[in-house]
């Protein structure tokens, strides 16, 4: 198997029991009599972790180059999360189990996204595919976890999770251990600090965290919205949860691809846009059919793609980690705030104040995205060399100036 096969199917293992927990816990935490604000505490906390470790794991990555012990440790302590879940009784429980779980699966996308720009200069396609497994991931254990749920209960739901977990690690086990690993150097760093003295980076982790409060702050609790305040059954929101999952698959094969040919800021432009409409539209209307397609309807990949692949254009390989750390820490930063802000706003109003919330934050990172975020390629698709905060075509001074140098006219003899 090659090593970008090898990155697919660790990464698809990896990121099934992620989406039951995305799906499925905070279901399940509504049936033990949780509040919306506790419920957020299971994306809130692992968020705060993730803020704190990504960095950190993308920094240990840069320095040893060895993914497959990193991604193994996190693999352990997700089957054993998942392993532990029958067994609790109160929604802390969950929440304090799912908090030491993320510890160590806050590597998962500094670490996977970095090892998929390894082998590739087209960081767009490279990131698109790396989200494409992921994708699967949660696609099919959303899909199996909503039939599991509806028609065999919680506790098995839960072995789910922990069978994926398992295979995780039983597929990096037996990999050759040099395909999931690299040579640095380590010398050519920036460290941390020069990373984010940097303004496109600092622009740009701070415009996503806007975009993922917007999204999160609803699409935490849409499965309790959709379950319990418009009346569709668990199975229904399993497979809307695999549907929206699966369709991000299809769609990242287009649209990191995109991101190479177009460049990346119109691509994260068209993500936060298209939340402005979502949001505004599912407020207007209650069908639970069509909030329901609209739900599923791929534009996170956007977002996700073309903010990973912009940090890759603004990083060397010595630093790619550090910097897809970061960037994942400011998401994760925006993913724990959204459903904080959304678990405040419906214990105090409603699930339906929280969509105005999102619309208007979606709407100020639009804005934003439009104002700050620095673009890394030209239209036709040619890198854009960014220093000191000046974009400068490097290509086009070469053709230039080699262009003037032929034009001259020799000196009459």
């Amino acid at each position: 198997m090659d090593s970008k096969s090898s990155v697919s199917l660790s990464t698809l293992f990896a990121f099934g029991p992620a989406g039951i927990i995305w799906a499925f816990l905070p279901v399940h935490l509504y049936s033990l009599n949780a509040s919306y604000t506790i419920i957020s505490m299971v994306s809130l906390i692992p968020a705060a972790e993730t803020i704190l470790f990504s960095p950190f794991w993308g920094g240990l990555l840069d320095r040893t180059g060895n993914g497959r012990r990193i991604i193994l440790a996190a693999l352990l302590a997700e089957t054993a999360g998942f392993s532990l879940f029958p067994i609790l009784t109160s929604p802390i429980e969950f929440v304090i189990v799912v908090s030491l779980m993320g510890l160590f699966t806050s590597s998962f996308i500094p670490v996977f996204s970095a090892m998929a720009t390894w082998a590739s200069g087209q960081y767009g396609r490279a990131i698109g595919g790396f989200w494409i497994a992921a994708s699967l991931g949660y696609g099919a254990s959303t899909l199996l976890g909503g039939v599991v749920y509806e028609f065999y209960g919680a506790t098995d739901l839960f072995m789910l999770g922990a069978l994926f977990g398992l295979a995780g690690c039983l597929t990096v086990v037996l990999l050759d251990k040099n395909i999931l690993s690299t040579t640095v150097d380590v010398q050519s760093s920036r460290g941390y600090f020069g990373l984010l003295r940097q303004r496109n980076i600092l622009a740009l982790c701070t415009v996503s965290i806007l975009a993922i409060i917007a999204t999160s702050a609803f699409n935490s609790f849409f499965t309790v919205y959709l379950v319990d305040t418009l009346g569709t059954s668990r199975l229904l929101a399993g497979i809307a949860a695999a549907a929206t999952t699966l369709l991000g698959a299809v769609a990242f094969r287009f649209i990191g691809p995109l991101n190479d040919r177009v460049g990346r800021k119109p691509v994260f432009m068209l993500g936060t846009t298209g939340y402005v409409l979502y949001f505004l539209t599912i407020y207007l209307i209650t069908n639970s059919f069509i909030v329901t397609i609209l739900w599923i309807l791929p534009l996170y990949p956007f977002i996700q793609s073309s903010a990973a692949a912009l940090v890759s254009d603004y990083t060397s390989k010595a630093d790619r980690g550090k910097g897809l750390g970061l960037l994942e820490a400011a998401i994760s930063l925006g993913g724990g705030l959204g459903p904080l802000a959304g678990g405040l706003i419906a214990d105090r109003l409603s699930l339906r104040s929280v969509m105005i919330f999102s619309l208007s934050t979606a709407l100020t990172a639009t804005i934003a995205s439009r104002l700050f975020i620095r673009e890394s390629l030209t239209r036709k698709g040619s890198p854009i060399r960014l220093e000191s905060g000046v974009a400068t075509r490097v290509s086009l001074v070469f053709q230039l100036s080699r262009r003037d140098f032929l034009s001259r006219k020799q000196p009459s003899v």
